[in-house]
């Protein structure tokens, strides 16, 4: 079982390589992992950013937004992390962020196009919300998607583990800047074919994700080593 240390820690990790990856645009993203009991879940503060998050800014939260440790701000945004955990039990991890190419394709309300290979990686598993109230976000993530655009806001990503669910966001933000650069020319989308055999490769066969993880993860540790 995994302690309450590590818990801590990986959220430490997962914020400071967010940060690392343009991912970290003033304070108001937040990282989450459901407690080893499941009834409760470790968040990071409101208050810092997430490049500035060390081990004292993570708080551990019950699902009605009571402190079960930690005297510091919560962010508003506390209850649709709760709400997740409850609605899917496969869900271990949630990172909501308004990184700024996530926030652009956001703002022009509509998911991501296919234009790379790595776009794939949210190939029929990314959904738009009509809005950024629960009541909406969760019926998007029925079903099993991971990845939800909230329009003129930013995205969420969810997982059973934060190493994926970390770098999807990295991988989302990268996909997001290539994708508003090209919005207005006639760039082509990956044919519809392609797509599932090009996900399979990227993903199941050469890990893409935990091979951003361990950068992420690398960035993390030089960053925390320069503080």
């Amino acid at each position: 079982m995994v302690t309450e240390t590590e818990l801590v820690h990986e959220i430490v990790l997962a914020c400071r390589g967010l940060a690392a990856n343009g991912c970290d645009t003033g304070i108001g993203g937040h990282v989450s992992m459901r407690g080893s009991d499941g009834e409760s879940f470790y968040m990071n503060v409101f208050d810092r950013t997430l490049g500035e998050i060390t081990h004292d800014d993570v708080l551990h939260l019950d699902f009605e937004g009571n402190k079960l440790g930690g005297t510091r701000p919560v962010s508003e945004g506390w209850g649709f992390h709760a709400d997740i955990y409850k609605m899917r039990s496969d869900v271990d991890a949630i990172v909501h962020t308004h990184a700024f190419w996530v926030t652009m394709l956001a703002s022009l309300n509509r998911p991501l196009k296919m234009r790379h290979n790595l776009c794939t990686l949210f190939h029929e598993k990314q959904v738009m919300s009509p809005d950024d109230r629960f009541e909406n976000i969760g019926p998007a993530l029925e079903g099993g998607n991971h990845t939800i655009i909230i329009p003129w806001h930013g995205a969420i990503t969810v997982g059973d583990d934060l190493h994926r669910t970390a770098a999807r966001m990295v991988t989302l933000e990268r996909m997001a800047h290539m994708d508003v650069e090209l919005e207005g020319t006639d760039a082509p989308e990956l044919p519809e074919e392609a797509r599932l055999g090009l996900r399979k490769l990227i993903d199941d066969v050469s890990g893409y994700l935990e091979l951003t993880w361990d950068v992420m993860v690398r960035q993390a540790e030089e960053s925390l080593a320069a503080n």
